[in-house]
């Protein structure tokens, strides 16, 4: 036992980057923890850190050494879960990679809800990296959107997001109302340049499917900075309905060709456990899942209200 709590506190330094964070996450005194460090080391005759007044770094043993103790500690952990799954209550921390405009628009509501149903559960929203490796990164489940690659992991998907193209009511009353898709050419456009195509297609009621690739003066990578360009007049925009669903509730912004239809783009939820998959990424996927059946609701009614 003794030495199981001295792998759980070098696997905190480690993960930590410090012996002070760890001390303060664990709530034990700096010596403590040095002292923890150095008993695990003279037990295996290695030196697993190497230390100086600034930093930390792990030596080729020590990365051995905490890739074990990490698997051993997420075993016990499992254990502790499966433990408590008895009674049907996710425990722990979830740890979801996801991009930083699905963490705003929709995790953050529904994490915080979810949170008040399961008290002991704890969520690490983990954003900013650009491919998430669910092992590397320590992350229960990945949500990604859009088509998937090849992969070695295990996928769900959750539902669609719906794509709407829109713009501010003070744009169009500037520069009027495009009553067709083509019209967009007339138009200032806003760009989204991370997204890996650009070419969308609008399918009218009678079926004629008009396939467009705007270009405009306003480019970024930055999801917030279309928005607010979208709330400031500066054109229009084809974006995730969730980015901008306050905005059109409240009568800022307007979607345009709603008798129109779009692919939506498909919502995934990436684990590397098919039949152990944790009760707590379980609980978080159904939520997600009843989430986006709610969106397409929410979808149709702004569209049924618009056609009108």
């Amino acid at each position: 036992m003794e030495r199981l709590k001295r792998m759980s506190v070098f696997a905190k330094v480690v993960e930590l980057g410090s012996f002070t964070a760890a001390a303060r996450q664990l709530q034990m005194s700096v010596s403590s923890i040095s002292q923890t460090v150095s008993k695990l080391e003279d037990e295996l005759q290695v030196k697993l850190l190497n230390r100086s007044t600034r930093s930390i770094g792990l030596t080729e043993a020590g990365k051995i050494y905490y890739q074990g103790c990490r698997r051993m500690l997420l075993e016990v952990q499992d254990v502790h879960e499966q433990l408590y799954a008895f009674n049907n209550t996710p425990i722990g921390t979830l740890r979801i990679g996801c991009s930083s405009t699905m963490a705003q628009n929709v995790l953050a509501a529904m994490t915080a809800d979810m949170l008040k149903e399961y008290p002991g559960l704890t969520v690490n929203l983990v954003t900013g990296i650009p491919a998430p490796d669910l092992i590397a990164d320590g992350l229960d489940v990945v949500i990604r959107v859009g088509a998937l690659q090849d992969s070695s992991l295990f996928s769900r998907r959750l539902g669609s997001m719906p794509m709407v193209v829109c713009a501010s009511k003070s744009y169009l009353a500037q520069y009027g109302v495009p009553e067709k898709p083509a019209d967009l050419t007339n138009h200032s456009w806003l760009e989204y340049s991370v997204r890996p195509d650009n070419e969308f297609e609008l399918i009218a009621p009678e079926g004629i499917s008009t396939k467009l690739l705007p270009e405009g003066r306003f480019v970024t990578n930055d999801p917030m900075t279309i928005s607010r360009w979208l709330v400031a007049g500066a054109g229009i925009a084809y974006v995730p309905l969730m980015w901008v669903i306050n905005e059109i509730n409240s009568g800022v912004l307007e979607i345009l060709f709603p008798r129109y239809q779009s692919d939506p783009r498909p919502v995934y939820a990436l684990y590397t456990e098919k039949d152990k998959l944790p009760l707590k990424v379980q609980v978080c996927i159904n939520y997600l899942t009843e989430y986006f059946v709610d969106v397409a609701e929410l979808f149709q009614g702004i569209r049924g209200r618009r056609k009108e």
